[in-house]
């Protein structure tokens, strides 16, 4: 095993999934020796899919792998069900009181029962108890009429009847208070027009090629800290794990008191019936049976690539003839998101710009080509094994090959063209609100960024799930905007970035950071500990940190007005210690003003600490 390879696989172990286990187990086995001999009959073997593949199903079928990742089918049962609700019960005894945690092994409870199910209407009455007890009146009748539609059982209809009679009767007390209504966010719109064919994208931004660069996108005119340029909408999201007895897992709307589960898997809840039946038509068909194995098994970007495999048959009205009739006759050359009127494109559309984002496949290690071909033929035989795209790939040879291809591009195209998704979360624990992560998400447009590890724009996700790009340092007339694929020298050294580019993206940065060594937050703080700066400019800071973390979107825009004017004006003083931490400061003031803020803060005073 050469340097380069004991690199990449060091970077999949770092990932902590089954699936790269498993991988350094064939490797370093079957796998390696079998591809060294194909290569030393047919050099061309190296870059061919085909071959590749051949190979890996050969190893994969001398090898336990199904044991060795655990995978099973879906199962509802109803001991999962008792167990977990008997769990969320023990929350709620007011020695322990923790309600909130309650909710969510409720809502888990609820994904292992079965339609009209005693279990499930269990759950659904208890959890209209902790709604009750949350002051949460509209919410414990939904879940009340819930567990009635589920045949809650009769000889305890009156323990229902009297906690819906209180609720109605508390419900209409509170109705006649004036309530405190959160301030709403303000509002991000563009900075300028928008292009006529693309409103969402400000009229001075531009598509350009070129053999140094590849697609990127430029300003015609200056563009200055605090400008949105551009508002884009995810052609696919998926939730996290940890947020899916939370969150609807289709709008992302926070609905942890009135979730629905799915009636096919274990892992997904929906906010309505609605979300479930647009969930259902336009992707999960295709993915319901291997979610819970694949996010065990595999991760996020793996999932996410498979949903958008999955919104790829459905934009196509389940029909893979079409869909693939329309792939024969893309040229991908003439694929340009920045051309093309959003005004009327349709889904179909907008899906071949995702289609075509970079792969970065010719650029792959050898070793981390094979991965990828390794993990297609993984999530394929677990579609092909529990989805409806099975039989009719069986039927269908043309259908199975589509399916593989599909998935073999979207598992490469995922893994460099994603978006995470994040909200600002309260730790009671440490007394103040946090950044935390509850998406992975593919914006067309927005992947035409290159990267910087010094970028000149970055992105911001609001509440609606759209993707702000914000100028946080000024651009010139013809230069390019940068983003920062999370490899930013304000965290991480020259070295590290490096690497991490080369074998995360497959390129050598060679941005300004790298080429001038910038250096990282950490040791711009440690600087200041040994030559302060001005005193005035230290309180400047000091008074920006506070204000900010009163998490008071009004206070966050008054920080947000000062700094702007500061970032302008001092911008050739970048990457200066005091300009890094005006710039820090910064990015906290666009989270505080527009991000999403989970509710979940309002839950505790109903918790014990």
């Amino acid at each position: 095993m050469n340097v380069l390879d004991q690199e990449v696989l060091d970077a999949l172990q770092r990932e902590e999934h089954c699936t790269t286990h498993l991988f350094e187990e064939l490797w370093t086995g079957s796998l390696e020796p079998a591809l060294d001999i194909a290569i030393g009959h047919n050099p061309h073997a190296e870059h061919s899919v085909q071959i590749i593949a051949r190979i890996v199903e050969e190893c994969l079928s001398e090898f336990p792998f199904r044991e060795f990742l655990q995978l099973h089918n879906e199962v509802k049962y109803d001991e999962q069900a008792a167990k977990l609700r008997t769990e969320g019960n023990k929350m709620v005894d007011p020695k322990v009181k923790r309600l909130y945690e309650a909710v969510k092994l409720y809502n888990e409870s609820i994904t292992y029962t079965k339609p009209g199910s005693t279990e499930r209407s269990l759950a659904y009455a208890n959890r209209s108890v902790v709604c009750l007890q949350m002051h949460r009146y509209e919410e414990c009748l939904a879940n009340i009429r819930l567990a009635r539609e589920a045949n809650y059982p009769a000889r305890l209809a009156d323990k229902l009847d009297k906690r819906e009679e209180q609720a109605k009767e508390e419900l209409a007390k509170s109705n006649g208070k004036k309530k405190k209504k959160d301030d709403p966010k303000p509002e991000l719109p563009l900075s300028f027009p928008g292009h006529e064919n693309m409103p969402h994208v400000a009229n001075c931004l531009q598509l350009q090629q070129n053999e140094q660069y590849g697609r990127h996108v430029v300003t015609t005119r200056r563009l200055k800290v605090g400008d949105v340029v551009m508002l884009d909408t995810p052609f696919v999201k998926t939730l996290h794990d940890p947020l899916r007895h939370v969150r609807c897992d289709f709008c992302h709307a926070e609905r942890p008191f009135t979730l629905i589960p799915c009636e096919g898997c274990t892992w997904v809840m929906y906010c309505s019936a609605e979300c479930l039946g647009k969930a259902y038509s336009q992707y999960h068909r295709y993915e319901c049976g291997v979610m819970r194995d694949l996010w065990r098994v595999a991760g996020k970007c793996p999932m996410t690539a498979v949903r958008t495999v999955a919104s790829a048959f459905g934009t196509f009205d389940d029909d893979p003839d079409a869909l693939q009739a329309h792939l024969d006759g893309l040229d991908e050359s003439q694929v340009n998101g920045f051309t093309m009127d959003w005004r009327t494109a349709t889904p179909k559309d907008v899906y071949s710009t995702v289609h075509v984002l970079s792969t970065n496949q010719e650029r792959r290690p050898f070793m981390q080509l094979v991965f990828k071909v390794y993990l297609a033929i993984i999530i394929h035989k677990l579609m092909l094994e529990r989805t409806e795209l099975g039989p009719r790939s069986r039927a269908k040879p043309s259908i199975d090959k589509l399916l593989f291809d599909l998935i073999f591009r979207h598992v490469q195209v995922l893994r460099i063209n994603r978006q995470f998704l994040s909200f600002y979360e309260h730790r009671p624990d440490r007394q103040r609100f946090q950044a935390k992560e509850y998406g992975t998400a593919c914006y067309p447009l927005v992947s035409m960024f290159n990267h910087s590890c010094a970028s000149n724009v970055r992105r911001l996700i609001l509440r609606d799930g759209r993707c702000a790009m914000i100028v946080i340092r000024p651009i010139g007339p013809g230069e390019q905007l940068f983003d920062s694929y999370g490899l930013h020298h304000f965290s991480f050294e020259r070295s590290h970035r490096q690497k991490g580019t080369f074998v995360m993206f497959n390129f050598e940065c060679s941005c300004e950071a790298c080429a001038l060594n910038y250096p990282t937050l950490n040791q711009i703080v440690n600087q200041q500990s040994r030559a302060p700066m001005p005193m005035a400019d230290a309180m400047e800071l000091c008074s920006f940190e506070e204000a900010l973390e009163t998490h008071d979107p009004k206070l966050a825009l008054e920080v947000k007005a000062k700094l702007q004017t500061d970032l302008n004006r001092r911008a050739r003083r970048y990457p200066s210690g005091e300009m890094m931490l005006k710039m820090f400061n910064y990015d906290f003031s666009l989270f505080v003003a527009y991000q999403y803020t989970s509710e979940s803060y309002k839950y505790w005073k109903y918790c014990n600490p």
